[in-house]
């Protein structure tokens, strides 16, 4: 191990010159620490704070916002897992390195900022040029130090866990490349739940029962009384540190006359008219969990960011019962519905009853999508990977239909590709698997670390 660490040193700091700079400061965030500041989750002794995970959040959401523009959406992402596990990941690997000695000194962090072109030909800083890139990061320099430091000294554990945990095995990235360059053609059957709405059958005692249940939390629409501002390259502000000093003021009016920023009062409004005004905002989602006072995360549409605050609400009040009823009747009909499509379709998983009426062109095993149908589910992806006559054992649901898919036909590279090819793909494939074990070896840590996410605390 200790070869291995010398072997690396001088390549970690090659490699980090861009993570220094770029990728830790918005995947792996500052200590942001504040008096009274609630815990977002805990890896062990160390405790993760609801602010340094709310300011890794914004960079992150900065940043896809500006590479993605109007198609970024922070839910089907999944944003807010994603932030959560990349700082937890980050303190189970330096737990690690720290128990294995491994640390960063204050040469190798200079080293490291030489290779950034903020030290100069002869090794000084130059005091200007970082402190301007600290204030653009919106950050001090002691922070900054101890955050980078805290990437380099991970990234030496990296190189370790990698190069000593990963053989390439030619077979198995030669069954790998004909999984990724080959070709398959799908055939699907459609298991529609509304097609099942006729057989279903709703008792009244169904209804009756229900009810009890869920009487108070049966009620007619909120009414919201929303403000709002639109931020925009010409605004002259980021909208994630807009947001931050929102955080502290509360007062979106005042806000945006200090900016000079027009702020729009709705008045007071039935949810449904909200939802239907910022239609490609997904507002009911950027609301939830919003009372009153608080202000919403930057919400992205084209070329704008729109921030919310709730002025008042008022709850929605209880359902007469024949109107409660009547709603419920519609559920449990949607709901069995819905159960016997998925039955049926679980049937056809197992050749009984599926019609497989569409097929698809040839499509690459490495797809996501299928043209008509849109985009599979990450977890049922393996679809491509069917060999010839093969069907899918279970269900996929795509916009609340279900779908059983069977591979009807299939291509291998054209022969000879893979002689051309291989040097290359056994490096892409020596990295994909570098990475995997990385990732396993992070889980096992994991386990012998006491994590704990605390979502309903902030």
């Amino acid at each position: 191990m200790l070869r291995s660490m010398r072997k690396h040193g001088s390549k970690v700091l090659g490699v980090l010159v861009i993570v220094i700079a770029v990728v830790f400061v918005f995947t792996f965030g500052f200590n942001s620490k504040q008096r009274g500041d609630k815990i977002a989750a805990e890896v062990g002794p160390i405790k993760i704070t609801a602010s340094e995970y709310q300011d890794v959040y914004m960079r992150m959401a900065g940043t896809y916002r500006r590479l993605y523009g109007d198609k970024f959406d922070e839910k089907a992402m999944g944003l807010r897992e994603m932030v959560m596990n990349q700082l937890v990941d980050k303190y189970v690997l330096l737990e690690k390195a720290q128990d294995l000695g491994l640390s960063t000194s204050d040469k190798e962090f200079m080293e490291g900022l030489a290779r950034t072109g903020l030290v100069d030909k002869s090794g000084q800083l130059n005091r200007d040029l970082y402190m301007e890139f600290l204030r653009r990061q919106n950050m001090e320099p002691r922070t900054f130090e101890e955050t980078q430091k805290q990437a380099m000294t991970i990234a030496k554990l990296v190189a370790i866990v990698e190069d000593n945990g990963v053989l390439v095995d030619e077979k198995a990235a030669y069954q790998s490349y004909l999984r990724e360059k080959g070709q398959a053609k799908l055939a699907w059957a459609v298991f529609d739940p509304d097609q099942y709405r006729d057989k279903v059958t709703v008792n009244d005692q169904d209804v009756a029962s229900l009810y009890e249940k869920e009487k108070g939390a049966l009620r007619s629409e909120n009414i919201l009384h929303l403000k709002y501002m639109v931020i925009d390259d010409k605004s002259g502000i980021r909208d994630d540190k807009a947001y931050m000093e929102l955080l502290k003021s509360k007062d979106l009016s005042a806000y945006g006359k200090s900016k000079g920023l027009e702020v729009v009062d709705l008045g007071p409004q039935k949810e449904s008219e909200i939802i239907s005004k910022f239609r490609g905002l997904k507002i009911q989602d950027v609301l939830k969990g919003m009372g009153r006072g608080d202000i919403s995360l930057p919400a992205r549409e084209g070329e704008k960011s729109f921030i919310f605050q709730i002025v008042d609400r008022e709850e929605g009040k209880p359902l007469e019962k024949s109107e409660a009823a009547k709603i419920l009747r519609q559920r449990l009909t949607n709901e069995k519905a819905r159960l016997m499509a998925r039955v049926a379709a679980e049937d056809g998983t197992k050749g009984k009853g599926a019609a497989f009426t569409k097929d698809s062109e040839f499509l690459p095993r490495s797809a996501a999508a299928i043209p008509g149908l849109g985009d599979i589910p990450r977890e049922d992806r393996a679809i491509f990977q069917l060999s010839k006559g093969q069907t899918y054992q279970k269900p996929v649901e795509i916009n609340g239909r279900y779908y059983v898919f069977a591979c009807v036909d299939e291509k291998q590279p054209e022969s000879g590709q893979w002689e051309k090819d291989k040097e290359t793909y056994r490096a892409i494939y020596a990295a994909k698997a570098r990475e995997a074990y990385l990732i396993a070896f992070t889980e096992d840590l994991k386990k012998s670390l006491k994590v704990k996410e605390n979502w309903e605390d902030f």
